[in-house]
């Protein structure tokens, strides 16, 4: 099995993006950032900047934002990145409500026909390469929410990493495909999902580029909760599985495995946590712990099964085993284990017990809400 050379992880926004922020000053030759959500606040003015200026010393700066996450700021981006020699694309564009709306599209797609053909496919990865040998990703979107200088106690607790090593490689051609793909179709999108046809089972970095790497991603998740020995600690912000994960869990948890989940008190997109209501109950019902986070909004994506550590953007939910772009990386390092094993302790002392009294039944009329919150968990 491959393996980084270094890896660091971070806890929380504040380190994360000073770290990267640190690094784009430092890149000699390029810098591209792949992002679900790119907002228009105090935090990303300051990584535009830095941006500018790695362009000024001579290094290209690629961008390629969603175009549903990030589509409030894509207005600002262009203006900026057209003014300073950025290069932006967007990812599967939406309709404005203006007239320059139609050749704002048509220049990040040459096929406007995606608007809604491809409406419910997103990329939700969260990637900055420096000079192609550093990369970062996880699940820190480009937004000052993360982040305790700018928003306090109420920043959000999330997890993200950087890691250098041979796999970077595949992480570089993952966005040029990103990138191309926002403006070429055909050959080359066949090209390219060709190239990255890999072995889950051998990589410790994860992609979901096409409907059969999703498969074999799934199934290769399956078949390591079915042989874990120790512990299964999960932590997701989105929790919708399948059932054969549902079963997966359960099985563990009768052979004796520490099977844990800790999920968010507060969500900031509370639709999931009302369609997740029944799966949680059925859970406790199985004597499975689970934990709701309370000292503010839990969106990190983080697993730790025996002694591997699985951070990135991969949500336990349709979206992501079903529509979404989303990248993974593996640590099997005994520094890394010890760091998330700390932090699980520190989340769950932040964290209440679920019990069943708390998932008691509700009242007929929250029922159908969470009924119908339920039925659109494929889009959730």
């Amino acid at each position: 099995m491959e393996s980084w050379s270094q890896a660091q992880i971070f806890y929380n926004g504040d380190d994360y993006f000073h770290s990267l922020t640190q690094d784009i000053r430092q890149a000699r030759r390029s810098v591209t950032i792949e992002s679900y959500i790119f907002a228009e606040d105090k935090l990303t003015k300051t990584i535009l900047a830095e941006l500018k200026n790695a362009r000024e010393r001579g290094c290209t700066v690629k961008l390629v934002v969603d175009g549903f996450g990030s589509y409030t700021s894509i207005p600002f981006l262009d203006r900026f990145c057209t003014e300073n020699g950025l290069e932006l694309r967007v990812f599967h564009p939406l309709p404005y409500p203006l007239l320059w709306a139609h050749q704002f599209v048509l220049k990040y797609s040459v096929r406007g026909s995606l608007l809604f053909r491809r409406v419910n496919r997103r990329t939700h990865r969260k990637i900055t390469i420096i000079d192609e040998t550093r990369a970062y990703l996880g699940s820190l979107n480009f937004t000052q929410v993360h982040c305790a200088s700018f928003v306090g106690e109420n920043a959000w607790r999330d997890t993200g990493v950087w890691v250098e090593g041979e796999p970077v490689k595949r992480l570089v051609l993952a966005f040029q495909i990103s990138y191309l793909r926002t403006f070429m179709k055909g050959l080359l999108s066949w090209v390219g999902r060709w190239k990255l046809n890999e072995d889950p089972a051998k990589e410790v970095l994860r992609l979901n580029t096409t409907q059969r790497l999703r498969r074999k991603l799934y199934r290769d998740l399956l078949r390591r909760l079915t042989h874990a020995r120790s512990r299964v600690y999960l932590t997701t912000a989105y929790f919708l599985p399948r059932r054969s994960l549902l079963r997966a869990l359960m099985k563990a948890s009768r052979r004796g495995v520490d099977v844990q989940l800790l999920i968010p008190g507060k969500s900031d997109v509370p639709l999931v946590k009302w369609a997740a209501f029944y799966i949680v109950r059925f859970l406790l019902q199985r004597r499975i712990p689970i934990f709701e986070y309370q000292k503010s909004i839990l969106h990190a994506k983080t697993m730790i099964i025996d002694d591997e550590v699985f951070i990135g953007s991969f949500n336990l939910n349709h979206r992501s085993f079903i529509h979404d772009l989303e990248v993974e990386a593996i640590l099997n390092d005994h520094a890394s284990l010890h760091s998330m094993l700390t932090q699980w302790q520190t989340d769950v002392s932040h964290s209440n017990a679920v019990s069943e009294k708390d998932f008691a039944a509700p009242s007929w009329l929250t029922r159908i809400l969470y009924k119908i919150a339920f039925r659109l968990r494929y889009m959730l």
